[in-house]
């Protein structure tokens, strides 16, 4: 198997369409449970740090270093508003990014390949071969784009030139995408063995690191219990990640200490903020079970989470429903299982994903197992829009009171969430005052924020798994058969969400 590389953030953009059938509803309240009767994640703090005490190793600290070399891109085709680009992998494409003058992509899950284009013309300004499958979405910040490839390289990249600033082969595989803040860049690889020769905790599989960005220079490391959900998430002098087992946990990014961990089945990257008196607000979704139903079998379920306090407390549990999506039982023979082991193969990983990986507590926790579909995984991730959270759960989007957790309103997504697997349409980004999304059948979707109804529909003429992005009345998609779409809306209001997860804090909060 080929060596493999770390991801980037990179946005796409998109075409324009036809009115689609589906109506916001707007539903008879739905169950929120508040205070202490909601399910409170279990503390877990003095556990993680006991894995990162003096008791055990490190994690390593010594990386080979990558090889990226410049190559020709693909041509972009002109279309009625825009343009595209298919690429040669016809693999999934995960979330672009905009960053100044450039739409930064990657080739695909199978691709070895990073691109630049012109947001606005398509044309090609720099292209690398990483010579490591599977770039990630970019997170690109001062003059920076971090990318890590599925197959083992974190990689540093001037943006305005694509030059190579530093890379690392950090483990074979990589599933999250990095994140900037400041002056650093925090990232999660497998760690299978120590620096110091001690023994590893014994629950340990992957470690979290903080790297200089202009350097790479690593500033601190922890071990954690599996790889981190889609991406750290940098907010105020912290930062967050809520792993594939479902844990949470905080830390000081100047210094990698401990702030608090909680055991919570988290199903979604957090979204955090801080109110006027400095109280963390976190808010993501937790799995659960439901009844055990004629055959004794138990089927997941999910539901949206908020928690209050620096020490944090449940504030309430809402719109708990049947979630197939994430039910391992259901996942494994849809067709998106079937797609992601393909690329798996592709990229060497015939016999499923390796032990490095930790699949397994992403399987268990939400129904996913190849390295393609843990990379791409988004989940029911939050879009916190001024009072309202919104986000996708399964086959409908959700509006909900940011301080309550009661519904507002909710938009029904069509296709069969059984048969065609995962979710029916990628978390929300906010533009402006409207909500938009891309869904499985093809169709970028913009909605009013305080009445879920549709504004807008674009038709991309290809399933959309990963978050589209808007940046000056642009529109930039990846999609899951390979292309790269670009629309120009002549919306100027269509704007805000460069990358994934809205900045390359990967915060989810709406910047207007």
């Amino acid at each position: 198997m080929q060596v493999r590389v770390a991801a980037i953030l990179v946005m796409a953009m998109g075409c324009s369409g036809n009115t689609p059938k589906q109506k916001a509803v707007v539903p008879k309240p739905g169950t929120v449970t508040t205070g202490t009767e909601a399910p409170q994640g279990e503390i877990v703090t003095a556990e993680v740090e006991e894995m990162n005490s003096a008791k055990y190793g490190r994690p390593p600290t010594e990386f080979q270093k990558g090889h990226p070399t410049p190559r020709a891109a693909p041509k972009a085709t002109r279309t009625a508003d825009g343009f595209q680009v298919q690429f040669e992998s016809h693999a999934t494409i995960t979330t672009p990014t905009v960053y100044e003058r450039a739409v930064i992509v990657s080739g695909g899950f199978k691709s070895e390949q990073l691109y630049a284009f012109d947001k606005v013309t398509g044309d090609s300004i720099w292209a690398l071969d990483l010579h490591d499958d599977g770039p990630s979405s970019p997170a690109c910040e001062r003059g920076v784009c971090v990318v890590s490839t599925e197959s083992c390289t974190i990689f540093a990249i001037a943006a305005e030139t694509g030059k190579e600033l530093w890379s690392f082969y950090l483990g074979d595989p990589l599933t999250s995408a990095p994140t900037i803040a400041g002056d650093r860049v925090f990232a999660s690889y497998p760690a299978m063995s120590t620096s110091d020769g001690k023994e590893k905790p014994p629950t340990a599989s992957h470690a979290l690191a903080a790297f200089d960005l202009k350097s790479g220079k690593i500033l601190w490391q922890i071990w954690l219990d599996s790889d981190v959900m889609s991406a750290p998430v940098a907010v105020g002098e912290f930062v967050y990640v809520n792993t594939f087992a479902g844990t949470v946990i905080k830390l000081e990014q100047a210094t990698g200490k401990i702030r608090y961990a909680m055991r919570a089945a988290a199903t979604s990257a957090p979204v955090v903020q801080f109110d006027s008196a400095g109280v963390e607000q976190m808010y993501y979704t937790k799995r659960g079970v439901a009844a055990p139903a004629a055959d004794g079998r138990r089927k997941a379920t999910e539901s949206i989470i908020r928690t209050d306090h620096n020490e944090p407390q449940t504030k309430y549990e809402s719109n708990k429903r049947d979630a197939d999506y994430i039910d391992s039982a259901v996942q494994s023979s849809s067709g998106h299982a079937q797609k992601a082991a393909a690329e798996d193969s592709a990229n060497g990983f015939s016999g499923g994903a390796p032990v490095a990986a930790n699949a397994s507590a992403a399987f268990s926790n939400v129904g996913v197992t190849s390295v393609s579909s843990m990379q791409s995984f988004q989940g029911s991730r939050i879009l916190k829009l001024r009072d309202r959270s919104v986000n996708t759960m399964g086959d409908e989007v959700i509006a909900t009171d940011a301080e309550t957790g009661a519904t507002l309103w909710t938009y029904k997504l069509s296709g069969n969430l059984a048969a065609e697997g995962g979710f029916l349409g990628t978390a929300p980004l906010a533009a402006g005052n409207s909500i938009m999304f891309g869904t499985l059948e093809g169709k970028v979707v913009r909605l009013d924020e305080a009445s879920g109804k549709t504004l807008k529909t674009w038709d991309v003429a290809s399933p959309v798994r990963s978050q589209p992005v808007v940046d000056s009345g642009w529109i930039y998609v990846g999609t899951d058969d390979g292309k790269l779409i670009a629309i120009n809306t002549k919306d100027k209001s269509v704007t805000g969400w460069p990358t994934w997860g809205g900045n390359a804090q990967r915060t989810g909060i709406a910047k207007y």
